[in-house]
This record gives C-alpha cells, sequence and structure tokens, in this order.
C-alpha cells in the first residue's frame, strides 16, 4: 500500500480566482508480542477514516464591512473546549527542555535593515516559539521523531501545500491578511469524540494575539459529510483601557499556552487591552476533495479536506533471525 493523497477535483485556480476576486517499540516485549501488537494496531488504523486538512484564516480589514453588524461587549460569549490541543511543530524536536529553559536571546533588528514581510514573519514566528516554549514530543526523557506519513496532528512542511498560490494571493492584498495557516492529517470521529485544534495568529499583544480559538474537524450525524465547527474572535488592542467597553477575553488554557507545565516568567512591557472582539461562529459540512469558503464580516477561512491514504509501516530491509 503507498502513501496517497487524493487531490482535489476542483482545480486550485478557481478558489484562487475568487479570492483573487474578493481582495481586488517497548523494552521487555518479545518479537512476537511486539508483532502482535502492530498487527493489532494496523489492523484498527485500517478502519479508521483520515484526511488532510488544509485551511487558511485570513482577516477583512475593511472597516465598513467589520462595521456590518453591532459587536457589543455585554453580548460576548467565548470560551475553549475542554478537550482541545494544538498542533505539534516540526521545530519542537529542535528546541530541548535545558534550551527553553535558558534566557530567550531575542531578536535584534537594526533600525536600517529593511525585513521583507517573510522574513519579519518568520522573526515574529521564531520569537514566539522561543517565548512560549513547544509541545512536549516525549515522555519520561525518550526521544522521538514525527513521522510525518503516519502520525496525526502534526504541522506538515510547505511543500506538500496546495494553497501556495491561495495564501500568496492573501498576503498581497492590500484590504485582507493572512492570520493563519494550518495543514495537518487526523482520523475525523463522530462530534463526541473530537479534538478541537488551538488557532492563534495576526500580531501577539502581550499573551493573547489578534487571532484566537479553534476549529474542530468532525463527521455529521450520517457520518456521509466532513463538517467544520469554527469559533474564532479577532482582537482589536490598545495600550488605554476603556471602561465603558469591557471586552473579556478568555484565558489560553496552560496546557496550550506552556505544555511543559513550567511556571511563567517575566512578563510583557507593556499591558494591552482588548478594545473590540469580532466573533465567528460557523459550522459547515463540507464535501472532500472541494474547496470551501467560510465567510464573516471580520474574517474569511478557506478549507479543503481530502480523504488520506495511512500507509503501511516500513518493512526492514533485510531477514534477520533472532538469537535463541
Amino acid at each position: 500500500m503507498s502513501m496517497q493523497v487524493f487531490r482535489t477535483t476542483q482545480s486550485i485556480a478557481a478558489i484562487t480566482t475568487r479570492l483573487s476576486t474578493l481582495c481586488s517499540c517497548k523494552p521487555g516485549l518479545s518479537l512476537a508480542v511486539f508483532a502482535s501488537l502492530l498487527l493489532i494496531s494496523d489492523e484498527a488504523a485500517a478502519q479508521d477514516r483520515w484526511f488532510q486538512i488544509e485551511v487558511s484564516v485570513f482577516s477583512n480589514e475593511s472597516p465598513d464591512d467589520r462595521a456590518q453588524e453591532r459587536w457589543q461587549a455585554e453580548r460576548l460569549d467565548l470560551a475553549y473546549p475542554e478537550n482541545m490541543r494544538r498542533l505539534d511543530l516540526l521545530w519542537d524536536l529542535l528546541l530541548t527542555e535545558s534550551l527553553r529553559q535558558a534566557e530567550s536571546p531575542g531578536i535584534e533588528i537594526a533600525t536600517e535593515q529593511v525585513l521583507s514581510a517573510t522574513e519579519l514573519a518568520e522573526a515574529q514566528r521564531s520569537a514566539a516559539i522561543l517565548a512560549t516554549g513547544p509541545r512536549a514530543a516525549q515522555t519520561a526523557g525518550e526521544f522521538r521523531f514525527f513521522d510525518l506519513a503516519r502520525d496525526d496532528y502534526v504541522q506538515l512542511p510547505p511543500s506538500d501545500s496546495d494553497f501556495q498560490q491561495t495564501n500568496r494571493v492573501l498576503q498581497r492584498s492590500a484590504g485582507h491578511r493572512l492570520l493563519f495557516h494550518g495543514l495537518w492529517r487526523q482520523v475525523v470521529t463522530g462530534a463526541t469524540q473530537a479534538e478541537p485544534v488551538y488557532v492563534q495568529g495576526g500580531l501577539a499583544y502581550g499573551e493573547h494575539h489578534e487571532l484566537e480559538g479553534s476549529l474542530t474537524i468532525r463527521f455529521n450525524e450520517n457520518q456521509d459529510r466532513v463538517v467544520v465547527d469554527a469559533d474564532l474572535w479577532l482582537n482589536e488592542f490598545s495600550i488605554v483601557e476603556d471602561p465603558d467597553n469591557d471586552w473579556d477575553l478568555p484565558a489560553i488554557p496552560a496546557v496550550i499556552a506552556d505544555p511543559q507545565g513550567n511556571d511563567a516568567t517575566g512578563g510583557p512591557a507593556l499591558i494591552y487591552h482588548p478594545i473590540k472582539t469580532y466573533h465567528m461562529q460557523q459550522g459547515r459540512e463540507m464535501r472532500s476533495t472541494e474547496f470551501h469558503y467560510l465567510d464573516h464580516p471580520a474574517l474569511g477561512i478557506v478549507i479543503l479536506v481530502v480523504p488520506y491514504e495511512l500507509p503501511d509501516l516500513p518493512q526492514p530491509e533485510s531477514d534477520f533471525e533472532l538469537d535463541r
């Protein structure tokens, strides 16, 4: 069985045109027992329905569009789901616990140095990684590499992306900004077993970001459609507090903010106050292999879900005999 991702039946150019218009092994186990466990694991995995998910979330920068609805702080009802998780990142493997505990060197940029948007975004992302730390990729001191073909909830590299052209359109748009791009694989289940994925994007303001919330990928009740449940909010901040507008943002769960459970040290130099929050709460049944667009006065989501065939475990290149 070879790895295969079923390509979309709707061309990427079509959605890009739409966006352009919009934007103008364990010790102690015998080999026999271990092989049996692998067989059971593979049989169980074969019954799972895997999908590859790619999603981009972008902002609508038009004040007129954002003003289409009346946004009121007292009507805001934001909360994170209890079983939320974040995507594992490839660079999690590069940051050891000792490196995380070391003082962050920061990123100094000379005033005369001009950075491209991509370079600036990479610098901000590196700073955020050093500041918040990675999700633990090992337990009890053990180290492992990600298996990109078989592991779930791992952010895949850009080379696997079908949204490269779409994201470039958004990044070049004067009226929109790309805030989040996720690309991962997972088993899709019913609503009760589904794991929401933490979403964070845009600029950082203290412990919060412009974009926060979660995305849940699940099956509908009939198990014949994949559903995306988007619960996202876009925040505007100021260093000046407005007592007449008490916009309350939920605290980021500790397992997300610091998966290692370390005590936070230091703090932001400035205290930022949310002065407006735009809440996007939508669900959409989707046909796999087709692009879907979710609209909102302040936000937009482009998402593609395709079936994924989990590959077999690699076989040894040569036979070997166990010492008896």
